[in-house]
């Protein structure tokens, strides 16, 4: 039902009730022919019964029901309403069974305790409405069932002990100057709370129901109060008008505070509920169910639903490269991408198949139904090759592939958190291994055990001194001069032996270990240089790799700059490899460069090719070098292609004026291909491994020779 309707409905209840005041006064004398005593004795009791019934329920609602919703209007309304029931029932009690109470109390009394009773509601009414809202511990509600209590037995007493003193409300004229005075306050107060009520309803509670409920009450109490002032005697048609809008009125209030205290309180409930059921269960940024979800799921499929021959598989997918983009183009661009990433899964998807976030840069995707596992795996195919299309970010497209973890119940687990996991570790597997997709398998579980191992003895090596730098040389392609040298760091692990970069060097960028490791290996590599020039060689340029996190650090000048006052190395002698990568975000890559530069140390793109560089972009970048990935010269003399990818980058940095290094070079005939095509520099095991510092000194600096007449090392 609408509120506007609402509205026009406790409008016409008022006129309808106004309406029959005017009625009943005129037709006042017919209808007080009709209303004999025997009537009065009959109908009076059950109404003013019924009036107590609902004052005690009111009481019960306000006092008991949803205690963590219990505020200071309701501590008041408790014993306003307990007090209210109490004296209706002795009311009635004293005038319908008079002679046995009648030593108690006189029906004087009686009517007085009526009338207190109606100046009491009419007050507190009043102060109910003009409470603030406030919350309040539910021990309080002891205090306003022993103040109703206490209240009642005062008013009791009070009215017995002064009862002969009291004018005798049975005759109208005995009580005409006092009568009068209390019905106008009565008046005046039920109109100020009705008053006060509409315009709280106007200001704050215009689509509350309850608050309509509560104004119309209210309303019907100033109409009850104007039948008690026309009435000439108790036994006046007008007194038990009165009496009945005045039940009428309370009946209202108690649907209004039922409303307002238990159904809207409790919906408040079910929303909050609700609402943290949807946070719980659901990723705020993708809007798929998460992997709690996806947990709750597996368990009751597993449990209840499956065929026994039926197979169920759980792919968990990651995004390759993730972190490169959200680092390069900003969370705002990485949390679209995941959201992108979500809808295209979740369109792909049939029915008995779901699509769950798992947080950061996972999902999920759950098929059943397959008792085929070559249907099953054209379909994982046709997931992979969702990716084939390119993502827009900020008006730029992206390529952006996946990793396919796959763990098959009950093959691979039992449990469904055992296939998540299992799903999981298959996915990490994926990506080490560099494919689409692997299925789970029992090796796959120590080698993450082993992953993990590796982590907690990374944090230990950076205490413990285990890290050493190696040093590559590179060599003019045309004199055959030594022109500069790169520095690699190498793990000597206690246990395991040499480490090589690729096998920690992932773990560290995961870990966070990559920036202090970062910040070493630069130190190392300065000093080193430092200490040849000082031993009297001829100062050459020492190249080192920068970390993505590293790249993204704001104060990443700053410890350049640390470092090299440390060392006391010109910055004209060192060079900081990136890769294309860290050059995803165009604006933020380009001030990181511009402001290195400005300090004097060389910039090298390292692995060029294996990226997305946009080339618009790369002719504005701050650098000064392009290394040839390796894979590229590996097979340049058995693939045309390659060759033609190596001819194609040298030629563009000439044009570029931008020096040209080739890595892996690793016989001669790649090194005249090299020669051929103009590149500046060669970099590989034809001129030498990388090795320890006495070593490179003792071979390329003691002597200074044409290494191109060398036989390979």
């Amino acid at each position: 039902m609408s509120i506007r309707l609402e509205v026009k409905k406790t409008i016409g209840i008022g006129i309808a009730a106004i309406g029959l005041f005017v009625l009943v006064q005129l037709f006042h004398v017919t209808l007080n022919k009709l209303y004999s005593h025997n009537v009065f004795f009959l109908v009076y009791p059950v109404i003013g019964f019924a009036c107590a019934a609902i004052c005690f329920s009111i009481f019960y609602q306000s006092w008991s029901i949803l205690l963590e919703q219990l505020s200071l209007q309701r501590l008041f309304i408790a014993p306003t309403f307990l007090v209210a029931g109490l004296l209706y029932l002795v009311h009635i009690v004293s005038v319908s069974f008079l002679s046995l109470t009648d030593f108690a109390l006189s029906s004087s009394i009686s009517l007085w305790l009526l009338f207190v009773n109606r100046v009491f509601t009419a007050v507190m009414f009043l102060i109910i409405c003009l409470l603030p809202y406030r919350k309040m511990k539910s021990g309080y509600k002891t205090v306003a069932l022993w103040a109703g209590i206490g209240c009642t037995l005062l008013i009791l007493g009070v009215i017995k002990v002064c009862g002969a003193r009291l004018p005798d409300l049975r005759i109208r004229y005995e009580a005409d100057i006092l009568g009068w005075i209390l019905n106008l306050a009565i008046m005046f107060l039920l109109v100020s709370t009705m008053v006060l009520g509409v315009r709280r309803y106007r200001e704050f509670h215009q689509e509350e129901h309850g608050m309509l409920l509560m104004i119309r009450g209210t309303g019907l109490c100033v109409v009850s109060q104007l039948f008690y002032m026309s009435s000439e005697q108790m036994s006046d048609v007008n007194h038990l008008m009165g009496f009945l809008t005045n039940t009428m009125a309370f009946y209202i209030l108690l649907n209004g505070l039922v409303r307002q205290m238990v159904l809207v309180p409790y919906r408040e409930k079910q929303a909050a509920e609700s609402e943290f059921n949807f946070i719980a269960y659901t990723d705020d940024i993708t809007g798929l169910p998460n992997r709690r979800r996806l947990s709750q799921r597996l368990d009751k499929m597993l449990r209840d639903s499956l065929k026994p021959d039926e197979t169920v598989a759980l792919l968990v997918l990651n995004i390759d490269r993730f972190k490169t983009i959200n680092d390069s183009l900003g969370h705002m661009a990485g949390n679209y991408l995941l959201y992108a990433v979500g809808e295209r899964l979740r369109h792909f998807s049939h029915e008995g198949e779901e699509v769950f976030s798992m947080g950061g840069d996972e999902f999920a995707f759950l098929l059943t139904g397959y008792e085929d596992m070559r249907a099953m795996r054209n379909r994982i195919d046709d997931m992979v090759k969702l990716f084939d299309q390119p993502f827009h970010i900020n008006g730029e497209s992206y390529h952006v592939m996946v990793s396919v973890g796959i763990a098959l119940y009950p093959l691979d687990a039992d449990q469904s958190e055992q296939l998540i996991q299992n799903a999981d570790t298959a996915v990490h597997s994926a990506k080490e291994q560099g494919v689409n997709f692997q299925r789970y398998t029992s090796v796959m579980q120590m080698r993450a055990h082993e992953r993990l191992q590796l982590e907690n003895d990374l944090r230990r090596a950076l205490e413990n001194e285990e890290f050493s730098l190696v040093y590559q040389p590179r060599v003019h392609l045309q004199s055959g001069e030594l022109t500069s040298l790169e520095a690699l760091v190498r793990w000597n692990h206690p246990q395991r032996g040499m480490v090589m970069p690729g096998d920690f060097i992932s773990v560290a960028e995961e870990s966070g270990l990559i920036v202090p490791l970062g910040e070493w290996v630069l130190r190392e590599a300065c000093l080193q240089n430092k200490r040849w020039q000082e031993a009297g060689y001829q100062p050459i340029p020492i190249s080192v790799n920068l970390s993505m996190r590293q790249f993204q650090q704001k104060e990443l000048v700053d410890v350049i700059q640390g470092i090299l006052a440390y060392t006391e190395l010109e910055p004209c002698y060192l060079e900081l490899e990136i890769t294309e990568s860290m050059t995803f975000d165009k604006d933020r890559a380009f001030e990181q460069l511009k402001k290195i530069k400005a300090i004097g140390v060389a910039i090298s793109i390292d692995d060029f090719g294996t990226g997305y560089s946009s080339l618009h972009y790369l002719k504005n970048l701050p650098i000064d070098r392009l290394k040839i990935d390796r894979s590229f010269v590996n097979e340049v003399l058995v693939d045309s292609k390659n060759a033609a990818i190596v001819s194609t980058i040298a030629s563009m940095a000439h044009h570029l004026k931008l020096k040209v290094t080739a890595e892996g070079v690793e016989n001669e005939e790649q090194l005249h291909f090299l020669q051929a095509q103009e590149c500046h520099e060669g970099q590989g095991y034809y001129f030498s491994r990388p090795i320890p510092a006495e070593a490179f000194e003792k071979l390329f600096l003691r002597e200074p020779m044409n290494w191109l007449s060398q036989d390979s090392m």
